[in-house]
This record gives structure tokens, C-alpha cells and sequence, in this order.
């Protein structure tokens, strides 16, 4: 297991929250604010990838294929939403495990 330096300051917050009965201990609070901001970004990351299926009317597998498969000219905006949209899909991924 590795280890973080951060400075005690940091932890005052937390102590508070521990204080007041809202977690047991510093570990605790930290697990659950880790897990609490996976959360949020769980549904960030799924509204932004609603938002590139509902303008493209499809799934990211289905824009990569079509992406990946056009050898005519580029749409530079399309290119432009897949690198993003790919982001997303990664970004997902990563925080679900968290999550």
C-alpha cells in the first residue's frame, strides 16, 4: 500500500464531519467523500454521453465505426465530438470502478 503526504490542515473539514457524528473516523469519511464524488462524476460522464447519442442518434461503438470507416472527406466537428465523446466513455469507465 502506498501513501500520500498532505498537510494536517486538509484533514480540518473532515474532522468536523467526524465531530458532529456524520462518520466514525478520518478513513471513513474519506472512503465515503471519494465514493460520494465517483458518484457525481458516474453521472456526469452518463449525461454527457446521453447528450452525444442523442445528437448523432446512436451509440459510441456504432459514431466509431462510422468515424473510423469514412474515407472521404473529414468532418472536422465530428472528429472533433468523437475524441470528446471518447473521453467520456474512458472517464466513465475509470469512475464506475470507483464508483
Amino acid at each position: 500500500m502506498s501513501y500520500v503526504k498532505i498537510h494536517r490542515n486538509v484533514f480540518q473539514p473532515i474532522e468536523d464531519l467526524i465531530k458532529i457524528g456524520l462518520y466514525k473516523n478520518e478513513q471513513e469519511a474519506i472512503s465515503a467523500l471519494v465514493h460520494d464524488q465517483a458518484r457525481f462524476k458516474v453521472e456526469h460522464y452518463t449525461k454527457k454521453i446521453k447528450e452525444m447519442e442523442e445528437k448523432y442518434n446512436m451509440v459510441f461503438p456504432e459514431f466509431e465505426a462510422k468515424i473510423k470507416g469514412t474515407t472521404n472527406k473529414e468532418i472536422f466537428e465530428e472528429w472533433d465530438d468523437y475524441i470528446l465523446w471518447e473521453s467520456y466513455v474512458k472517464a466513465l469507465q475509470y469512475w464506475s470502478k470507483m464508483a
